[in-house]
Parts: structure tokens; sequence; C-alpha cells
């Protein structure tokens, strides 16, 4: 197949490309941004794990409309190709006659409530059950549910050169590598002090507490009634932002409530890991009120933070409640990395892997720390997990093996090729 694949910004885009020219496949990328490795891969922990599309080297979308139709000619591409989703391509696609496959990579993407998400020569994959039923709920077709994929030179290229003693350093009992989301476009701050002492404000408080470590379907849209909705959409301001036809609970629930759940679940973890352990957080977020934790700053996604990963006994992962029952791609990584991983309970990850033998997952808080202990005290059956865990994704959640799924058959199930 001939793939004219767009190229923004993330991380893994040289290792899909050289992939999909391994599997056959004739590849000519499309650089929207232009930015070297080294600008790609920086401060990771600082604001990686939810997506900000970024301005493409200034131009304008009709621009790369055009752009993209002229390249697609030139090369006779059959498909244009991208990790997450870009209107200007569907707009492309559809002008130059080919097919736009997008694999969603981060959560929630809010330009797909937009008309050009519902052409019909977009195929979308989403690696979230709840995401792919909202999609097909908001009239976009063709969507089907795959996990992501990981590098499985990931550890390699990091530790390669790195001596045994180089990599002591980041040796520890217990570490979290993420943003805290206490600050920046962070909505809930918005609320103002008035509005705090309104009755409805304790109602939403309560709500979030609620949901705070409860898991699973319909989890953070239940109990979202019409008044919170209006008073979240009328106190933190979000239609100052583009939504497209978006409805406000999705909003609410999507970009208020589940990042203030984040928000809370991951202070509280790490303040009691703090406590409890040799504990270190690798974060551009700030703890100085609270000395106690070891906070590292943030780490370089290709050179450090698999290191860490692999040096450390219990990687903890809280996901983004965004996520709201799939695999994070975190996950993947630290897995990849032969690194023992203790994230929350979700329905995709338990779908798919066996639990207590390839991955450990807690459902409280109090859950967490009892695992933590367990399995820091157990260190044969933590190697054990880490291991069968590293094997079942070196084997199954690479990317070879994902993209052969994305181009082998189309969305209807039907073979491209």
């Amino acid at each position: 197949m001939r793939i004219l694949f767009f190229k923004w910004g993330n991380f893994d885009e040289e290792v899909i490309q050289d992939t999909l020219k391994k599997q056959g496949h004739f590849v000519s990328a499309f650089d929207a941004v232009g930015k070297s490795e080294t600008d790609r891969t920086k401060n990771f922990g600082a604001n990686n794990d939810e997506y900000e599309q970024e301005s493409l080297g200034g131009l304008q979308a009709d621009e790369i409309v055009t752009q993209l139709v002229k390249e697609a000619s030139k090369f006779h591409a059959e498909v244009i190709f991208s990790m997450d989703y870009f209107q200007y391509l569907s707009l492309a696609a559809k002008k130059a006659g080919i097919y736009y496959y997008c694999w969603i990579y981060h959560l929630p993407q809010w330009n797909l409530y937009s008309n050009q998400a519902q052409f019909p020569c977009n195929r979308f994959f989403t690696y979230d059950h709840c995401h792919l039923r909202n999609m097909l709920r908001n009239n976009i077709k063709n969507v089907e549910y795959l996990s992501l994929a990981t590098d499985r030179k990931l550890f390699m290229g990091a530790s390669n050169g790195i001596s045994g003693n180089m990599l002591t350093k980041y040796v520890s009992e217990v570490s979290f590598v993420g943003n805290l989301y206490e600050t920046g476009n962070n909505l809930f701050n918005r609320i103002s002090p008035e509005a705090k002492s309104q009755p409805v404000y304790k109602k939403v408080v309560k709500t979030i507490r609620q949901k705070m470590f409860n898991y699973g379907r319909n989890v953070l849209e239940t109990d979202i009634t019409p008044e919170i909705v209006d008073f979240l959409m009328k106190e933190a301001k979000p239609e100052t932002w583009n939504y497209y036809f978006a409805s406000q609970e999705d909003i609410v629930i999507q970009s208020i409530i589940a990042r203030k759940i984040t928000v809370e679940e991951r202070k509280a973890i790490i303040q009691e890991m703090a406590k409890r352990f040799d504990f270190k957080l690798y974060s551009v977020s700030s703890t100085k009120k609270h000395p106690e934790i070891q906070n590292m700053g943030p780490v370089d996604f290709r050179k450090t933070a698999p290191l860490i990963f692999n040096q450390t006994k219990v990687n903890l992962y809280i996901t983004p409640r965004a996520i709201q029952v799939g695999i994070p791609l975190r996950v993947l990584e630290i897995m990849s990395c032969q690194g023992f991983v203790l994230t929350n309970y979700q329905e995709d990850l338990a779908e798919e892997f066996v639990e207590g033998k390839e991955i450990v997952m807690y459902r409280s808080l109090e859950d967490l720390i009892q695992k933590t202990e367990y399995y820091l005290e157990h260190e044969d059956e933590r190697r054990a997990i880490a291991k069968a865990g590293y094997e079942k994704v070196m084997r199954e959640y690479n990317f070879a093996a994902k993209l052969s799924e994305i181009f082998t058959k189309d969305s209807c199930g039907g073979f491209l090729i």
C-alpha cells in the first residue's frame, strides 16, 4: 500500500514509519512541524499524558490541505495516515479521493466532534471502548477498537552504553512519572470564590469524591445532573475553547470532572506513597507544599524514562480519567522496559491481560497500599509478573502487530490489499 504518513511530533513516528516500510508498504512522510527528535522527546513527565495539538509551523489549514493533496497525487497515495486526528487530513483525503486512517493516541480529542470526522473516507481506531461508543453515538462511523502499541527497543535504546553503576541512580522502591495537573489549563481552578459558597458547588465536590477510585463503564456519566453541568459551564468557561458540536455534558464530564478526579487521585496517592515508601516522583509539577515528596523533575522520554521503568521495583501508573476503560500507553511502555507496573483497574486491561500473572491492578487507595507492600516483599512474584507482562507486550503490543491489523482490513472488515 502507498501511505502518506502525516508527522506532527509524536514520539514513535520514526518507529512507525520504519515498521510500515519493513512490512512492504511504500511510505512518504509529510512532516508538518519539522522539529528535531531532540525537541520532540524532552521533558517527559511534563505534559505528555494528555493531548494538546501544536500549531503546525504557522501554516493555515487550507494551505496544509492544498499541500497534502498535491503530495498525495505526486506520490500516488492510497491512504493518509496519522496518530491522532486532524480535520484537514479528512479534507485532504476527501479531495484526493483516498482513505484517511487515524489511530487515536490521546484522549479527549474534541476535534473528533467536527463535521469532517463524519466523512466516509475516514477510518478510526481507538483504544478505549467507552470512547468508541461515544464516537458512534455522535454519528462517527467506520471506527474500531484497537489498543495502542509500544516500541520494542524502548529500553534497549535508552540503556545502550549505560553501565550497571549508572543505572543505580534510578533505583527506587516505588516511582511515578507524570503530571499532577493542578495548574495550567485545569478548568476547575476557574471557579470563583463566590461560586464556591453556592450549594451546587458542594454537590460537585461530593460527586467528584464519590467517583475517586471508582472505575469502569459509565462511572463518569452517572450523577452528573443538569444543575452541575450548568454550574460548571458557567464558572469554568470552557466555551472559550473550540469544542465543535460536543454536548455540554460531554465537555463537563471529560474536560472538567475527569481532569479534577485525576488531580485529586494523583495527589492523594503520591502523598501516601511518600509517607510509606522509598518513593520518587518524576514530574514538572511543583510539590513545594509537600517537602516529604522526592520530586526529581521531568525526564527525557527516550533517554531516561525507560531506565526508571526498568530500575523501579513498583512502577505506579495513575490513569487520566478521560481514559475511561482503555489500556494506557504508559502501562505498555513500562512493561516493554521489563518493569513491574501497578495501575488502577481498567476494563480493557482486565480483558486483555491476566491479572496477577501479567499485570496487577488496584481498586482503591487502601488496595494500592496493600499491593505495593505485598509486591515489595515478594520479589519472586513481582519479577515473574514483570517477565510475563514483558513477553506479552513484546509479542502482541508492538507496532508490527498493531499496524498489520490496521493495514490489512478496513473498518468494515473488507480487505484493502
